[in-house]
């Protein structure tokens, strides 16, 4: 198996899963706060859909014989553990690159 194409899998399942999360924590934010119009649902489906997204990313992973171990952010960024085929590896992003992916991937979301 390639190196790049489950490390490529597993960015976008890192990138969706930040995203659901984001969405739902804006959304309860956004309920705390007096707005002319009601976001809530619109977070919520977006967030449904990101999620849909991580878990169809999970499940490709799952195919190619990668399991994630463990996820946490770190000082040096987000630190992911990842079993492949039997050997452990580790990825670190960017928090702030995840986010602006995290931005892009909510556009092309919006724009389904």
């Amino acid at each position: 198996m390639q190196d790049g194409v489950w490390r490529d899998v597993l960015h976008e399942y890192i990138v969706y899963g930040l995203l659901f999360k984001a969405l739902m924590i804006d959304a309860s934010l956004l309920e705390q706060t007096p707005t002319k119009l009601r976001y809530k649902s619109l977070l919520e489906k977006l967030s449904i859909r990101s999620e849909h997204e991580h878990h169809r990313y999970r499940r490709e992973l799952f195919r190619l014989g990668c399991k994630v171990v463990k996820t946490e952010q770190q000082a040096v960024g987000y630190c992911v553990t990842v079993r492949v085929r039997g050997h452990v590896q580790e990825a670190i992003y960017s928090v702030e690159n995840l986010r602006a992916e995290c931005e892009v991937r909510l556009e092309k979301l919006i724009e389904r």
